[in-house]
């Protein structure tokens, strides 16, 4: 059976390392991470939102994409559907997020909406990596220890993230996008070295 291809390779390391990161810390902006974040850059001007809406698709895609193909790797058939489902779930969530604009003052409940699903999108995510981390690990487990660590050091670090300003900030938002990004390529090169995919 064909291997998984893509190991390391030019569109995956153009994504991960330039584009997403680059287009992220872009749309931040260089002032006032601990004081505002994406939610809020997006409704002060259409081709803001322009640019949240770029932003969303390209993180959700990149994800979709790499999620769904590591899924191929999972050892187990209910491993490979359950992580399929969270990713499914993550980029729904991030999808309707993206389409409710955050206007607390004019429409509390739709506001109140877009925060719950984009953090439900964020949650997913990191189930759905954890999901993908431990399956691997049962047969090779100093392989993926450095990479369980960092996902628990970016759960670790995005809390301590959250508290500083106790709000959901641009500057949660830049570092758990690209650490995760990051993470997930990490994840990739790591199992697709020695796997195969599943057919069944």
């Amino acid at each position: 059976m064909r291997r998984i291809s893509l190991k390391g390779g030019f569109w995956l390391n153009l994504f991960s390392c330039l584009l997403i990161p680059g287009y992220t810390l872009w749309f931040a902006g260089s002032v006032a991470w601990f004081r505002t974040n994406f939610s809020v850059i997006a409704v002060t001007g259409v081709d803001n939102y322009r640019g949240f809406i770029y932003w969303g698709i390209l993180l959700g895609g990149y994800f979709c994409i790499m999620l769904t193909r590591l899924s191929l790797v999972l050892p187990r058939f209910w491993q490979r559907v359950a992580l399929r489902l969270i990713t499914l779930g993550a980029c729904l969530s991030l999808a309707y997020a993206l389409a409710i604009p955050y206007l607390p003052a004019y429409f509390p409940k739709y506001a109140t909406l877009h925060v719950v699903l984009a953090a439900l999108a964020s949650v997913l995510l990191m189930v759905a990596l954890l999901l993908c981390l431990l399956s691997l690990r049962r047969g090779e487990r100093e392989k993926y220890r450095g990479l369980l660590r960092a996902w628990v050091l970016i759960a670790i670090f995005s809390a301590i993230l959250f508290c500083i300003p106790q709000m959901v900030s641009s500057a949660l938002e830049v570092f758990f996008s690209i650490s995760s990004v990051l993470l997930t390529r990490k994840l990739w090169i790591t199992c697709n070295a020695d796997h195969r995919p599943y057919s069944h």
